[in-house]
C-alpha cells in the first residue's frame, strides 16, 4: 500500500500541474492573439491615416467645398465625364457603346480615345445612387486615387514583406507623385491601382511556384491578365507602358543564367496555367481590338512627335504651383522654348531624385556580384538571394526604360520604339511613362527605408538612434512634400456647371435630330484652341443631356475631313453645310448658340 499511495498521491498532482500548464498555454496564446489583433487594429489606422493625409493635401479644395468643386482643369476632364457617362447611358439602355453621339453620323468614334472603363463600376453605382454626372465622377476619381494608395501599401506590405512606414512611404509616392498630379486635367492617368495587383500576383506566381497547385498558378496568372486588359481598357497609355517596361525587364532578366534558369524552370512548372492565363489575356484582348483597330484602320496612328519626348530639363520641372519647386520650375520654362511643357513636367524633386540615383548605384553593385558568380553555381540554392537579382534588374530596366525615352535636340532612341514595338505609333505624349515607373521607384524607396530603418537599429545608444530616426522622417516628409503643390486654378464649380449645362441644353429645341454649336455674334472672333475645345465639349454634354446626336466632338483623333472644331472660323457654316451633305444628314439639324 505504501508504494501504491505514492503513485496516486503524484498523479493528481501531475494532472493538474498539466492542467495548469495548458491553461497558463492557453492563456498566454489568447494574449499573444488579442496583442497581435489590437497592433492590426493600430497598423490599420496609421496607414489609413496617412493615406488620408495625401488625399486631403490632394483634394482638400474638394473635400472643404463639400464636393462642389470638381478637382481637375476646366478642359479634358469634361471630355472625361463625356466618355464616363456615356458608359452608364449604354448600361441604362441607351445608346451603341461603340458610338458615342458626335461626330454624327460617324461610327466607331468610343476607339478615338481612351475608353475609361475602370470609372465605370464606381460612377455607375453613384449615378444610380441620384448623383449628377460632375458630382459621381469627382467621388469617384478621389476614391480611385485612395485605392491607389491602398492597392501599392498591400502589394509592398504583403506581398514584398516591407514594413509599415517603408510600404507607406512607397504608396505615398506611387499614389501622389509629381508626374501623376501635373496630369490632373487627364482623368484616364489618375487610377493606377491595377498596376501593383498586375505585379503582385506575377511575383506571387515566380515566388511561390515550387508550392504552388495549377489552380492557384492559373487563379494569380488570370488576375494579372484580366488586369491588365482592363488597364488597356482604362487607359491605354499606362497599359502599354507597364507592358514595354515588362517587356524590357524580361529581356534583361534573360540574359542573366541565374534569372532565366529560375524563370524558365516556374514555367515549365505551370506551362499549363500559364497558357490557360494566355487564353484568358487573348479574349479580353479581342475586345480591345474591336473596339481600336476599327477607328485606326480609319483615322491612322499619331505621328512621330518629339515635342512630348522628355529632354534632360523635363525632370527638373514640377506642376505649377510646386510647394517646393514652383519657382524654379517657372524660372526654366521662361528661358525654354519648343514643345508643350505641360506634357514633360516629370520631375520628381531632390530627395526621390537623390534616393534613386543611390539605388541604381546598389543595383549595379548587385548586378556585378551575380556576373562574377560561377556558372556552375545552381541558381535553386541561392534561396532568397535571387530576389536581389531581380531587385537589380528592376532598376536597369526602369534606367532602360528613361533612357529610350530621352531625346536631345531631337535625337532620341524612341525612334525605334515607335517604328519596330506594336501600338508604340500610337503613343504621343512618350513623358507619361514616369507615370508607371512610379511603381519600380516605390518598391526602390520602400527598400531602401526598410533597409535604413533596419540599420539604426543596430545602432547602440538610444540617443543616436532617435536622432537618425528623427532625421530619417523628415528626409521622407520633405521626399513627399516636393511632390504636391497648391492646386491653384485647377478645379472649378459643379453646381456652375451644371446650371449652365441645363440652360444651354433648354435652348435646343424639342423638334431636332441633330444639332451642332455655333457661336453669338458678341462672342469675340479671336478664340484659341482652349475656347474651341471647350465648345466641343459644351456640344457633346448638352448631347447627353438630351439625347440628341451632335455634329461636334472632341477625341485624341477626328473622322476623316470633319473640320467643325473651330466654332469661330469664317469657314465655320459651310464647313457644317458639306458635313451634312458629305453624309446625307436627315431630318431636322438644329444650330445652337453659345455664348460663352
Amino acid at each position: 500500500m505504501s508504494s501504491s499511495k505514492p503513485k496516486m498521491d503524484i498523479a493528481p498532482e501531475r494532472n493538474k500541474t498539466g492542467k495548469f500548464s495548458a491553461n497558463l498555454s492557453y492563456s498566454l496564446s489568447g494574449e499573444a492573439g488579442l496583442k497581435k489583433q489590437v497592433r492590426g487594429v493600430l497598423a490599420f489606422l496609421f496607414v489609413s491615416a496617412i493615406g488620408m493625409l495625401g488625399m486631403w493635401q490632394v483634394y482638400h479644395s474638394q473635400l472643404s467645398s463639400g464636393f462642389d468643386l470638381f478637382p481637375g482643369p476646366r478642359g479634358d476632364t469634361r471630355l472625361s465625364a463625356y466618355l464616363i457617362e456615356h458608359w452608364y447611358q449604354v448600361l441604362s439602355g441607351h445608346g451603341d457603346l461603340l458610338s458615342p453621339a458626335m461626330f454624327y453620323p460617324v461610327k466607331g468614334t468610343l476607339g478615338f480615345t481612351d475608353t475609361y472603363l475602370g470609372f465605370v463600376p464606381s460612377y455607375s453605382l453613384l449615378r444610380v445612387s441620384g448623383y449628377d454626372i460632375f458630382s459621381a465622377l469627382s467621388v469617384t476619381v478621389i476614391l480611385l486615387n485612395f485605392l491607389n494608395f491602398i492597392s501599392c501599401f498591400v502589394f509592398l506590405n504583403r506581398v514584398l514583406k516591407f514594413n509599415a512606414i517603408a510600404s507607406c512611404t512607397g504608396a505615398m509616392f506611387f499614389a501622389f507623385n509629381n508626374p501623376k498630379l501635373a496630369q490632373g486635367d487627364h482623368l484616364q492617368l489618375q487610377p493606377v491601382f491595377l498596376l501593383p495587383i498586375i505585379a503582385g500576383s506575377i511575383i506571387q506566381f515566380f515566388s511561390k511556384g515550387k508550392s504552388l497547385s495549377s489552380r492557384q498558378a492559373f487563379g494569380l496568372l488570370t488576375v494579372a491578365a484580366l488586369c491588365l486588359n482592363l488597364q488597356l481598357f482604362t487607359s491605354f497609355y499606362i497599359g502599354w507602358f507597364f507592358v514595354f517596361w515588362s517587356f524590357l525587364l524580361l529581356s534583361v532578366s534573360l540574359l542573366f543564367r541565374q534569372a532565366r534558369l529560375f524563370i524558365l524552370e516556374t514555367i515549365r512548372r505551370h506551362w499549363v496555367s500559364l497558357t490557360g492565363a494566355i487564353v484568358v489575356f487573348v479574349v479580353g484582348f479581342v475586345s480591345f481590338l474591336v473596339v481600336y483597330l476599327p477607328a485606326v484602320s480609319s483615322v491612322g496612328w499619331f505621328g512621330f512627335y518629339t515635342d512630348y519626348i522628355p529632354e534632360i530639363q523635363s525632370y527638373l520641372l514640377m506642376a505649377d504651383g510646386n510647394y517646393i519647386w514652383g519657382p524654379l520650375t517657372a524660372s526654366i520654362l521662361e528661358k525654354a522654348s519648343g514643345g508643350p511643357d505641360w506634357g514633360r513636367r516629370i520631375g520628381v524633386g531632390l530627395v526621390p531624385s537623390a534616393a534613386w540615383i543611390a539605388i541604381s548605384l546598389f543595383g549595379i553593385w548587385t548586378i556585378k556580384k551575380y556576373l562574377k558568380m560561377p556558372p556552375a553555381i545552381d541558381y535553386k540554392q541561392q534561396g532568397s538571394h535571387v530576389g536581389y537579382l531581380f531587385f537589380g534588374l528592376m532598376i536597369l530596366a526602369t534606367n532602360l526604360l528613361v533612357l529610350v525615352a530621352l531625346q536631345y535636340h531631337g535625337h532620341t532612341l524612341w525612334k525605334l520604339v515607335y517604328f519596330f514595338f506594336p501600338g508604340a505609333r500610337s503613343i504621343r505624349a512618350v513623358a507619361r511613362f514616369v507615370i508607371v515607373l512610379a511603381l519600380p521607384m516605390a518598391i526602390a524607396f520602400a527598400f531602401l527605408v526598410q533597409h535604413a530603418m533596419q540599420w539604426i537599429g543596430t545602432r547602440k545608444h538610444a540617443s543616436t538612434r532617435a536622432w537618425l530616426i528623427t532625421a530619417t522622417v523628415l528626409v521622407i516628409s520633405f521626399g513627399l512634400l516636393e511632390q504636391f503643390n497648391s492646386e491653384d486654378g485647377q478645379y472649378y464649380s459643379i453646381s456652375a456647371e451644371n446650371a449652365r449645362l441645363e440652360k444651354l441644353a433648354r435652348k435646343l429645341p424639342d423638334k431636332c435630330s441633330s444639332f451642332y454649336v455655333a457661336t453669338a455674334p458678341a462672342v469675340p472672333a479671336e478664340q484659341d484652341s482652349f475656347q474651341n475645345q471647350n465648345y466641343m465639349h459644351d456640344a457633346m454634354l448638352v448631347s447627353i443631356l438630351r439625347g440628341v446626336p451632335t455634329l461636334n466632338g472632341r477625341s485624341g483623333k477626328n473622322p476623316p475631313d470633319w473640320s467643325l472644331r473651330n466654332v469661330r472660323a469664317p469657314e465655320y457654316e459651310e464647313n457644317v453645310r458639306r458635313w451634312i451633305a458629305r453624309h446625307s444628314i436627315t431630318g431636322t439639324v438644329c444650330r445652337l448658340v453659345v455664348e460663352n
